[in-house]
C-alpha cells in the first residue's frame, strides 16, 4: 500500500476518489457547509497521520466513514456543550448588577489572552485574530492573507492547540470560555 509508505500521489488519488462521498455523508448529518469541509479535512488528515498503522487489506472508505462519523459526533456535542455555556452566561449577564466586576474580570482575561497570544508565531497570531476575535471566515481570511483556505485553517488548528496547551499551563479554562462565549 503506497498510502502506508507516505506516497503523498497516492493519498491525492485517494481523496480525489472519496472525498464526495465522505463530504456528503457529513454534509448530510450536519447540513452545514462550512463545518462539514472542515470535518472533512480533519478525517483525511487523521488517515494521514494514522496511515502506518493501516493495513494493506484493511478498506479505506470503511475507516474514512468510521472516522468522519466520530468527528461529527464530537462536532454535535461540542456545539451542544457551546449552547449551554452560551445560555448559562446570558442569564449570567442579566443577573450581574456589579459592571465595574465585570469590567475588570473582561480586562484581566483580555490581558491573559494577549499574553497567551504573544506566544503564538507572527501568521498564527494573525490568522487567530481574525478568525476569533473579529469572527472571519476561513475564506475571507484567505482573500485577505492572499493565502490558501487550508494554511489558513492549519494556522488556526496550531494556534487553537497553542491557545489550549497556555490555558491549561494558567488554568484560566473558565476564563477563556468565557472570553469567547461573551465576543
Amino acid at each position: 500500500m503506497k498510502l502506508h509508505s507516505g506516497d503523498q500521489e497516492a493519498f491525492k488519488q485517494l481523496y480525489d476518489r472519496l472525498h464526495p462521498q465522505i463530504y456528503r455523508f457529513i454534509y448530510a448529518l450536519l447540513k452545514d457547509q462550512t463545518h462539514s469541509e472542515e470535518i472533512l479535512q480533519e478525517t483525511f488528515i487523521t488517515l494521514w497521520v494514522n496511515r502506518h498503522k493501516l493495513t494493506p487489506q484493511q478498506a479505506l472508505y470503511p475507516y474514512l466513514y468510521l472516522v468522519a462519523r466520530r468527528l461529527t459526533i464530537d462536532a454535535f456535542r461540542k456545539a451542544s456543550t457551546e449552547n449551554k455555556f452560551k445560555e448559562r452566561l446570558h442569564w449570567l449577564q442579566i443577573d450581574s448588577c456589579n459592571d465595574n466586576e465585570e469590567q475588570l474580570l473582561l480586562h484581566d482575561l483580555q490581558q491573559r489572552i494577549d499574553e497567551g497570544m504573544k506566544r503564538l508565531p507572527q501568521q498564527q497570531r494573525l490568522v487567530f485574530q481574525l478568525n476569533k476575535l473579529e469572527g472571519l471566515s476561513y475564506d475571507e481570511i484567505a482573500q485577505k492573507l492572499q493565502l490558501s483556505r487550508n494554511t489558513v485553517r492549519n494556522h488556526l488548528v496550531c494556534a487553537l492547540k497553542s491557545m489550549k496547551m497556555y490555558v491549561s499551563e494558567n488554568d484560566i479554562t473558565y476564563i477563556f470560555l468565557l472570553f469567547f462565549l461573551y465576543y
